[in-house]
């Protein structure tokens, strides 16, 4: 049995690890044996303490984390450099042990790192890397020397085009989600209250607040889904003790329901982070994208704004008239029509696909 590594990462947001699964579940569905390594333990103590250093920087100190982000744009070899450095023992150790037959990265950091390892230690191990950002990816994504990179987007493809990359490298293959967030038959257009879903739409918290406040006042159904981030959900449920405005909101912490919350929802709120807007635009909900990490996610939006699949409000005090205008003038009904044929959030099939007629191509 062939066998594929995944290298993820389990908490630096929740896109490297679910497109990890959805990629996984394929494969296994292909016959393939997988294994998953958290590439940050790689690096020991020091690794654990940057991949837990990343919610907090995020969310408490965003400035922080723009300056690290930007060090790593101005000086990637760099930044590849420290982390082949940290990271080369373990790594070659757990190539060794587990003798996959090909690698694919779906984290940034962890590809020319990988890519170097494999050429000095002379392995002939075939690797992949899963580009996970939506618009102008960070160029620590950038490696010539992997055998193929699956891009969320066509216009991506272009990008890399233009850097250097030939075109047998590259393949669109969209955002691989996981299988459970199902893509409507029909239009779910709004014929009563709205249903909206906010999932941490900033990584302020004091916006977060606002951001509840400001839908509050709208005729809708609204749940906030805060994930881990104990902090929002409690300071949330100080606020709707204290507003009259929030006593119908649902607030939740973490929830192993989100596909039928996005299934039965009209409208998303959430930040610019790939994963989350392409869950939304795959269950045939219009999205308000409505903060990003800074950097990271800055221009995420236009995937959501060009497309027609909603509109982009980062200003709480502009929130509540730019969702009325929309309900009143029809709207949101027509990002719900455009969004049914989204594209780029049915990656997993394809890159488990190209992933398996790489290697029967290699064994002929």
């Amino acid at each position: 049995m062939k066998k594929v590594l995944i290298l993820q990462a389990e908490k630096t947001g929740t896109g490297h690890k679910s497109a990890a699964n959805a990629i996984e579940k394929k494969l296994n569905l292909l016959g393939y044996s997988t294994k998953q390594l958290n590439c940050f333990t790689l690096m020991g103590k020091m690794g654990v303490n940057m991949e837990n250093c990343y919610i907090p920087l995020t969310t408490k100190h965003p400035g922080m984390w723009k300056i690290a982000h930007g060090f790593s744009q101005l000086f990637t070899n760099l930044t590849h450099w420290f982390i082949y450095q940290k990271s080369k023992k373990q790594l070659l150790k757990q190539i060794l042990d587990y003798k996959p037959d090909l690698i694919v990265s779906v984290h940034c950091m962890f590809t020319k790192a990988v890519s170097k390892l494999l050429k000095k230690n002379n392995l002939n191990i075939p690797f992949m890397i899963n580009v996970i950002d939506l618009v102008k990816p960070p160029k620590v994504w950038q490696d010539k020397r992997a055998n193929m990179l699956f891009l969320p987007t066509e216009e991506v493809k272009q990008d890399y085009l233009k850097r250097g990359f030939k075109p047998e490298q590259l393949v669109v293959s969209g955002f691989p989600i996981r299988e459970d967030i199902v893509r409507p038959t029909r239009v779910k257009l709004v014929e009563d209250k709205p249903n909206i879903l906010m999932v941490n739409p900033s990584v302020n918290i004091n916006k977060n607040v606002a951001f509840l406040k400001e839908t509050a006042k709208l005729d809708a159904n609204i749940s906030f889904v805060c994930g881990r981030d104990e902090r929002l959900y409690n300071r949330l449920i100080e606020e709707q003790k204290k507003d009259l405005n929030l006593k119908n909101v649902e607030i939740v912490g973490f929830v192993t329901d989100m596909n039928e919350r996005l299934k039965n929802c009209h409208i998303l709120l959430t930040k610019a982070g790939p994963n989350m807007l392409l869950e939304g635009t795959k269950s045939g909900s219009a999205v308000v994208v409505t903060g990003h990490i800074p950097g990271q996610e800055a221009r995420n939006f236009e995937y959501i704004t060009k497309n027609g699949y909603g509109f982009k409000c980062e200003n709480p005090k502009k929130l509540y008239p730019l969702l009325k205008e929309a309900m009143d003038n029809g709207k949101i009904n027509e990002y719900l029509q455009n969004v049914l044929n989204s594209k780029a959030n049915d990656g997993a099939k394809i890159i488990a696909g190209e992933i398996d007629k790489f290697l029967k191509k290699q064994n002929k």
